[in-house]
């Protein structure tokens, strides 16, 4: 049962963290409730990053990542590619644009996403190799992404042509300039 207090929702039991925004559990039944949400979304709102998740493996080094994330809409996720696994991402709640670009950083796509409710897409499966970002719509967005680990830094490469992932307002901008050709380009 999830408690609340004058500050917004309580950490739920047996959360612990690890880096600003990232928990982990020792329980090796892990289960998401509203609670959990709520939770995220405070600590999303208050990170520098702008984002937090619960990771439900037991550690970096699993063989398998599963992970309920929380992302403030001004976070921003440095174009990137996962050089040798495949990733997956679920909407629980909120929107997003998913974002697709060529490897010299021409964006090719862009996707309106949503809940399974929302009649937009709400799954998808990224294939290794391909750069993505997105950029958040809504004022939280929170998702399930899975992939394949160990998670090392090595096997994901930042695309060359965006602004680095510590430079929010810089990345932001770039996206939106990016998303604002993309549709120039496309009319």
């Amino acid at each position: 049962m999830t408690q609340f207090n004058s500050h917004g929702p309580a950490r739920p039991d047996g959360l612990r963290e690890v880096h600003p925004g990232v928990f982990y559990t020792d329980d090796a039944f892990v289960l998401a409730d509203s609670g959990l949400i709520a939770f995220l979304k405070q600590q999303a709102r208050s990170t520098p990053l702008k984002r937090a998740r619960l990771c439900a493996h037991p550690a970096p080094d699993a063989d398998q990542h599963d992970m309920v994330i929380a992302s403030h809409r001004d976070t921003y996720v440095t174009p990137h590619r996962h050089m040798s696994k495949s990733e997956s991402f679920l909407i629980v709640e909120g929107e997003a644009d998913i974002l697709l670009f060529s490897d010299d950083g021409t964006l090719t796509d862009v996707i309106a996403m949503s809940h399974a409710g929302s009649g937009l897409p709400f799954y998808y499966r990224m294939p290794q190799g391909q750069y993505h970002s997105l950029r958040i719509r809504s004022e939280v967005l929170v998702f399930v992404e899975a992939s394949k680990g160990p998670f090392r830094k090595a096997d994901m490469e930042d695309a060359p042509f965006a602004p680095a992932s510590l430079e929010a307002p810089a990345g932001r901008a770039w996206i939106a300039a990016a998303i604002a050709a993309f549709g120039t380009e496309r009319a």
